[in-house]
């Protein structure tokens, strides 16, 4: 049996950790802002006064930084147990009307996309001015649009193509890898429900083991329903080895590099964060140094 009891409620919880953050607030002071607005930079509630440049900097380093750490450790485990592309997958199995679907899909796609603004304009701002169409307002309305359209038209397309953090998985390949068989052919009914489920676009488990697998186990799940239902049979497919899991499946080197990695990123914030590298000083920032 794959592991519901892990794949929902990770997908869940890295969701509502991704959308309550930019909510986190003392004083006026967020646990993670990018606020290009009053040009500085907000974490762990300490605002830090910085020129644009720096803050681009500083979610160019941190966006490398973190896809480098989660490949090194999670590496494709990520996809399959933590990416919103895997929950719209398993939504799209849960609601069969189209228009639910599209509701349902929507919803997600603009909770995430005000959630990604949110980061670099205060979220209670956000919200209040909303309707009020501002430029933030906008970002929010062209991004969820674009994560509908993943979510709903070009989800395999993109996780396959464009994602950039699939692509340095493929770059970046884990040594020691859980992989799932297919096993009894004789039994299959060829529903291909292991292929719709698949958040791999063209990736059949039927053909033998392809390294583009994100180790979801959501092909297992779904064949052990069909199988259940037909034959009262357990999942034709199935872990290769049973004791494997997200959380134990790195390569030998994978987690020490992987905190390597997440130190010297650190260290290059620490860096970026050097007052000398301000462009000008910006004075609605005084607060900061009282």
């Amino acid at each position: 049996m794959a592991k519901r009891e892990i794949l929902a409620p990770s997908m869940l919880a890295t969701l509502f950790v991704y959308t309550i953050i930019p909510w986190v607030n003392f004083d006026g002071i967020h646990f993670l802002m990018f606020h290009f607005e009053q040009h500085r930079f907000e974490f762990l509630f300490m605002a830090f006064e910085t020129s644009t440049h720096q803050l681009i900097y500083i979610v160019l380093t941190l966006f490398i930084g973190l896809i480098l750490t989660l490949n090194f450790t999670l590496s494709r485990f990520f996809c399959g147990y933590y990416c919103p592309s895997a929950l719209a997958t398993i939504i799209h199995l849960k609601f069969k009307n189209p228009f639910v679907l599209f509701a349902v899909i929507f919803s997600l796609a603009f909770l995430l996309a005000f959630s990604t603004v949110a980061y670099f304009s205060p979220a209670y701002e956000l919200l209040i001015h909303f309707k009020e169409f501002g430029m933030a307002a906008i970002f929010v309305g062209i991004i969820a649009t674009l994560f509908t359209s993943i979510f709903l038209l070009f989800r395999g397309w993109y996780c396959s193509i464009l994602c950039p953090y699939y692509f340095i998985s493929a770059i970046l390949p884990q040594e020691e890898k859980q992989t799932f068989e297919f096993k009894d052919k004789e039994s299959c009914i060829e529903c291909n429900k292991c292929v719709k489920i698949c958040p791999v676009d063209d990736l059949d488990i039927k053909n033998g083991f392809d390294e583009r697998c994100v180790q979801c186990g959501l092909c297992e799940i779904a064949c052990e329903d069909v199988m259940m239902k037909h034959s009262n049979k357990h999942s034709l497919i199935s872990k290769r080895e049973k004791d494997k899991s997200p959380l134990n499946n790195f390569s030998k080197n994978g987690l020490v590099i992987g905190i390597i990695v997440f130190v010297i990123m650190i260290g290059i914030v620490y860096f970026l964060l050097d007052n000398s590298l301000l462009d000008y000083c910006y004075f609605e920032n005084k607060v900061l140094y009282r």
